[in-house]
């Protein structure tokens, strides 16, 4: 049974010991005032109106509650967060700025010193250098060379160009760019590979000098292209990298026989036209095909003579030609020819490189390119006609 308030009438639950609208502590008999008095003719308000009055205020007390509670919720997470920020903003100001060395609003300028310090500093040269009037590449004037491994001091500043960064030499004598130098003293090269490009077989690591201890600079993988600069004589393969750095692939001797792609072993007989092993075979299956092309000339059926000895004159005077990606001593083997009375390997390399390393492994080549002490041609040379387009140079053999 619901219990009106004796204040203003409003109906309240029946347990309910203050009124939901006025506060007045219920079951209390109040004294009369002069406006109670006043009022005791005026009809009490109605306990349907008062009751659902009393229960939205109740709804709206709850709602509050609940949006208070979600708001709390949310505040904790927020904070962290903007906390988060806030230092990371700090520690980017005071550390990675100063590390890229720049500060906001400051702006360098060509012909400014690279770094905090005026203090001159020893570079070496990684190739011969040019040594120029101006801290630029255009318009300037070629002073001098400084060779490959000749120590230089001077101050690092910027380049006329506002990028590139150059040495200021010390004696006043002209600038270099610092591209073509590096802090230590370069490997001697005993055996140059002229910016060869190589693509890796297999993944390498390139260390940052000529030793495994002087620290891994990156690793490549299978695919990579590599400019090779040469082989260093406690061999490893100075690596051209981006920007003018330099880097070292260990066993270089091992790289270079991969060069032209999977090892081959040849063993070359002057005086039987023998090349041993895998090339011997694959000079087995041209033979194959050619018996079998034959073979159809002779099943085949000529309206004349005539042109009968034009078709075998034809297949006759024709070569056939396989190309191939293998190496041998540092040597790219491109491809393999059959001609009607000869063979021929073909390189890639120059015909001086293949007399030289065919000497090396105890061949007698004359200065001509031809192999002595034997009753068969058999000679190295550049390629001419239609072998050139399978390689630089030929080594063949045949009457």
């Amino acid at each position: 049974m619901v219990t009106f308030c004796t204040s203003c009438g409003t109906a309240n639950p029946p347990n309910a010991r203050y009124c939901s609208k006025c506060g007045a502590m219920l079951g209390a008999v109040d004294q009369p005032s002069a406006e109670a008095a006043s009022s005791a003719d005026a009809p009490l308000a109605s306990p349907t109106v008062g009751g659902l009055e009393g229960t939205l205020n109740t709804e709206k007390v709850q709602t509050i509650s609940r949006s208070h509670t979600k708001k709390r919720r949310w505040f904790l997470p927020a904070a962290v967060v903007g906390g988060a920020l806030v230092v990371g903003a700090l520690y980017f100001w005071l550390f990675i700025l100063d590390d890229l060395g720049s500060t906001p609003g400051q702006k360098t300028t060509p012909g400014t010193t690279v770094g905090a310090t005026l203090e001159p500093k020893q570079l070496f040269a990684m190739t011969e250098a040019n040594i120029r009037d101006r801290a630029t590449t255009v318009g300037s004037q070629i002073l001098g060379k400084l060779p490959r491994g000749s120590a230089v001091t001077g101050v690092v500043k910027l380049g006329m160009d506002g990028s590139s960064e150059w040495l200021e030499l010390s004696d006043g004598k002209g600038f270099i760019a610092v591209i073509n130098l590096a802090e230590f003293q370069p490997p001697e090269i005993t055996k140059p590979l002229n910016d060869r490009v190589w693509t890796a077989d297999g993944a390498l690591d390139i260390w940052l000098q000529p030793d495994t201890a002087s620290g891994l600079l990156e690793r490549v993988s299978t695919g990579t292209r590599l400019t090779l600069a040469g082989l260093t004589a406690n061999d490893f393969i100075e690596v051209k990298l981006g920007k003018g750095g330099v880097g070292y692939l260990a066993d270089g001797a091992a790289i270079l026989a991969r060069l032209g792609g999977k090892p081959v072993a040849i063993r070359f007989n002057p005086q039987t036209c023998s090349f041993g092993g895998d090339i011997d075979a694959e000079f087995a299956k041209i033979a194959a095909r050619l018996r079998a092309q034959w073979a159809d000339l002779e099943n085949k059926e000529f309206v004349d003579e005539e042109a009968r000895d034009k078709a075998y004159a034809a297949a006759e005077g024709k070569s056939t030609y396989v190309k191939l990606q293998r190496s041998f001593e540092g040597l790219s083997l491109t491809a393999i020819g059959q001609h009607y009375e000869a063979q021929s390997l073909y390189f890639s390399d120059p015909a001086a490189k293949v007399i030289e390393t065919f000497r090396s492994k105890g061949y007698r080549v004359g200065a001509d390119g031809t192999f002595t002490s034997t009753e068969l041609y058999a000679g190295i040379s550049a390629t001419r006609g239609e072998g050139a387009a399978y390689g630089k140079s030929e080594l063949g053999c045949g009457v």
